[in-house]
């Protein structure tokens, strides 16, 4: 059997990575061919003082600091070039993932039968919905300027010994061929997380390198859905923009990539403009950021000013006491009422200021002053007339509120003056967004800006190279 060290990079992940150990202590794989590195990004909640407790026989590599999953998978990459001559493979495996037993044996199997594959990844299963098939590598789109899922047909996802030819593989679950990896080189570190393992395979690709996917080799792992419905969105996206553009900017050529550089520069602002007109200003901004970085070079781990997303944690910190509630629905006022009656109880300071069906009005009681409700009552057809829209305009704009509270259903009305709005799910008491406000003045920036990146798109693109 082969040598392999499997290096996982962790951070604030210590229910992760110790259930990920103990699965791999039952692995389908010679124990003294194999070997597993875990590298901690400085976790804070115990996560390397939990390895090292349970796991005496894992090699573990203290960070001083998050150098993200590229530095991390390069500490332990640097690792076993110094101090493994012998190894074969290595293994590389998100913290967060389970592996089939047969996992890392099918993955050594394919790269044992084609010598010129350098990468070999695994099928990417949803660790929530086991059935439900993510990911077996990827293409990259030179067009557009994107990736897009390798999607056999149905009997080819079926069949377990298919094997695939793609441009990349996650680093969810990646097997590469050591030698190789010494020959070509580790991975650019100053991405900090995302394109690195897409950068990897272009690499090996270009040259003349094959990578490849194994149907035979399961790993279970989050859906990624789930991974742009919170304010982590923010960094996720600029991370992603910044290093797609430095990947589209040095893989692709000719004129080609000036036009192709444009489109996705016009695309990403796009996006900053949509999200600030839905009041997520600071995911807009992160968009603007990514591609202010390309241009300039300014690569590495990066600090961002993430918005409130507990209305609780804002009404403290912010010191903000007026708030306006919207009552859009009959059947959410008693969940309504409880909410907004525990948040008096907490902050008594609190002005309330309420717009509400009037068959419910008498439940608001104490709540609100009189001169602090507007009732509206709905037609036959359950719209509200254009005489109670105008009343409510009216009201939001003559009232001193400062947020504007109201249940995931409802349209961001607060928003057209500019002030902070905050969605919330009344019968849990979690805000379902982050807590902001449309911001005209970046709103107005985004064309000047587009047009300025445009143009250095076409005249002016950064070298290629780190």
């Amino acid at each position: 059997m082969s040598n392999v060290q499997a290096i996982i990079v962790t951070w604030n992940k210590k229910n992760d990575v110790t259930r990920l150990l103990e699965q791999l202590k039952d692995i389908n794989y010679p124990k003294d061919q194999f070997e597993i590195i875990v590298v901690d990004n400085a976790s804070a909640d115990g996560t390397a003082e939990a390895v090292a407790s349970a796991f005496p026989r894992v090699r573990l590599i203290r960070n001083p600091e998050n150098l993200g999953g590229a530095g991390g998978f390069n500490a332990g990459m640097r690792w076993v070039l110094e101090n493994r001559p012998d190894s074969d493979y290595l293994w590389l495996l998100d913290n967060d993932v389970l592996v089939d037993r047969n996992a890392l044996r099918e993955l050594v199997s394919v790269m044992k039968e084609n010598p010129r594959a350098a990468i070999c990844g695994s099928k990417i299963m949803n660790i929530d919905n086991p059935g439900e098939f993510i990911e077996l590598g990827a293409f990259i789109d030179y067009t557009f300027g994107d990736v897009c899922r390798n999607m056999p047909d149905g009997k080819e996802l079926e069949n377990p010994q298919a094997v695939f030819e793609v441009d990349y593989v996650a680093a969810c679950s990646l097997v590469a061929r050591t030698s190789l990896v010494r020959k070509l080189g580790i991975w650019h570190e100053k991405f900090f997380i995302y394109w690195d393992d897409m950068e990897w395979g272009a690499r090996f690709n270009a040259a003349g390198y094959k990578v490849l996917a194994s149907n035979a080799s399961l790993v279970y792992h989050p859906s990624w859905a789930g991974r742009v419905a919170d304010v982590s969105a923010i960094w996720r996206n600029y991370y992603r923009i910044r290093n797609a553009l430095w990947f589209y900017n040095n893989y692709a050529t000719g004129i080609r990539r000036r036009f192709l550089m444009a489109r996705m520069i016009t695309r990403f602002m796009r996006f900053s403009a949509t999200a600030c007109i839905r009041s997520e200003s600071e995911l807009s901004r992160a968009f603007v950021r990514g591609v202010e970085d390309f241009f300039t070079g300014n690569y590495g781990k990066k600090a961002f000013h993430m918005p409130f997303t507990d209305l609780e944690q804002y009404i403290s910190r912010k010191g903000q006491t007026k708030l306006c509630v919207f009552i859009h629905d009959i059947g959410i006022t008693d969940a309504a009422e409880r909410f907004v009656r525990n948040l008096r109880e907490k902050y008594p300071e609190l002005r309330v200021m309420a717009i509400l069906p009037k068959a419910v009005q008498y439940k608001w009681k104490g709540l609100s002053q009189k001169e602090d409700m507007l009732t509206y009552s709905r037609n036959a057809d359950g719209g509200i007339s254009l005489t109670h829209k105008y009343r409510i305009m009216k009201f939001l704009k003559n009232k001193p509120w400062e947020v504007f509270l109201s249940d995931p259903l409802v349209p961001k009305m607060g928003l057209i003056w500019g002030r902070d709005v905050a969605r919330v799910d009344f019968s849990t008491g979690v805000t379902l967004a982050s807590i902001e406000g449309l911001n005209l003045r970046n709103l107005g920036r985004i064309p000047m800006n587009t047009v300025f990146f445009l143009i250095q798109s076409l005249f002016d693109l950064p070298e290629k190279g780190l």
